[in-house]
């Protein structure tokens, strides 16, 4: 199915979507750490405060592309016009090296704003990241640029509710509040949400928006993941992007048949099956919301349609297997005993509930059989389940 993009947006749409971004930049805390929640607001946030950060140097352009390679920015220093190529990453990478070594000769072959640059002089390459994998470190000392490289540390802390971007012993102020804090409450205003999103909640029923912004609040928390909606407005997609290849985290659709929640949640993997998890939905007890963390479950449904209910099997009946090995139908305190008969599922559900990974003792093995047979049939406890997933999954 399509999805909705900017150029589906009337020109009083952009303009909404501009202010609602610039109004709803955010930082995520998660694992304990803050970060910004994608490279490109990372990006954003340094292109905004170029100036103030790097005041010995100028930005020539942002996102320059030459010779297929593109870098995040290109500088020079006021002083000399000594060129300068920046990466910034969002998490660790390893791949810096040759990485930004690709950019210095497609900037050198091409003598890109040799107005402004001066190319007789070394161009210095500058990694700006969280953290530096070691291998980048043997790689630059490997490479016959050694010392034009610079690695830079920077990070992240919550200062009343937002963010302070700390690099190279200075402090910066981030205005973005900080989504994912126990103790800090979602804005739940409508007014808030961008245009397709706008256009989706009002064709919900009333009495699920609460919980279906408390919902996206939760999943847009999430490192990378992305809001899409479908040219009909009968879906919503988180994850990042709309290809077949690409992530997701859940979907909502909204038919005449009803609202339904579908998450990608670990399934049993067999040794001819790549995906280590499969797009399973939710039938709810009769008046459950759809959205609510304390709804109760009737069946989990693993599919990749709809969900048709006069599919679901009737008493003592087998509703069928898919290929991933799942009961296409079963009762939600079942679903960890289905998960669990692909073996490297078993240790990834070990590791997400527990954080417990091989070998695994026979104390473990015990909680395993009690645990299992005793999983919440409440929506929560799912939608934490496909959370955990994602942040295995992206990280």
């Amino acid at each position: 199915m399509p999805y909705l993009k900017a150029k589906h947006l009337s020109t009083q749409g952009k303009r909404l979507n501009e202010r609602v971004k610039t109004a709803n930049r955010k930082l995520i805390y998660i694992g304990g750490e803050i970060r910004f929640q994608s490279e490109m607001d990372l990006e954003d946030y340094i292109d905004e405060k170029f100036d103030e950060i790097f005041p010995s140097l100028i930005k020539i352009k942002r996102q320059h592309t030459v010779k297929m390679q593109r870098c995040d920015l290109l500088c020079c220093t006021k002083s000399e016009k000594q060129p300068i190529i920046m990466e910034l990453k969002n998490e660790e990478d390893r791949g810096l090296v040759s990485q930004l070594t690709r950019y210095r000769k497609a900037i050198i072959t091409n003598k890109c704003f040799d107005d402004k640059i001066d190319y007789s002089l070394p161009v210095k390459m500058i990694a700006i990241a969280p953290s530096f994998h070691a291998d980048n470190y043997t790689d630059k000392e490997a490479s016959k640029f050694e010392e034009d490289f610079c690695f830079w540390e920077f990070a992240v802390q919550n200062h009343h509710n937002s963010g302070q971007f700390q690099l190279l012993s200075q402090i910066y102020e981030i205005s973005y509040p900080v989504f994912g804090l126990p103790e800090i409450s979602p804005n739940l205003d409508r007014s808030s949400l961008p245009a397709f999103t706008r256009n989706f909640v009002g064709r919900l029923p009333p009495d699920y928006h609460t919980d279906f912004l408390k919902l996206r609040t939760l999943l847009l928390s999430q490192p990378k993941v992305k809001e899409m909606v479908s040219t009909t407005y009968r879906k919503i997609l988180y994850g990042t992007g709309d290809g077949v290849n690409h992530t997701k985290l859940a979907e909502i659709t909204n038919t005449t048949k009803g609202v339904v929640l579908f998450l990608w949640l670990p399934t049993s993997v067999h040794k001819n099956i790549k995906t280590p998890v499969a797009r399973l939905g939710f039938v709810l007890e009769k008046g459950g919301n759809p959205f609510a963390h304390n709804s109760s479950l009737e069946w989990v449904v693993c599919t990749k349609d709809t969900i048709n209910l006069k599919e679901q099997p009737q008493p003592n009946t087998f509703s069928g297997m898919t290929r991933h090995g799942m009961l296409k139908w079963c009762k939600p305190n079942m679903y960890l005993t289905q998960a669990a008969l692909g073996y490297n599922t078993f240790f990834l559900l070990l590791y997400l509930l527990k954080g417990i990974t091989p070998p695994i003792d026979s104390t473990t093995r015990e909680w395993w059989e009690i645990y299992k047979n005793e999983t919440e049939i409440n929506l929560g406890w799912f939608i934490d389940l496909a959370i955990k997933t994602w942040n295995y999954r992206v990280k």
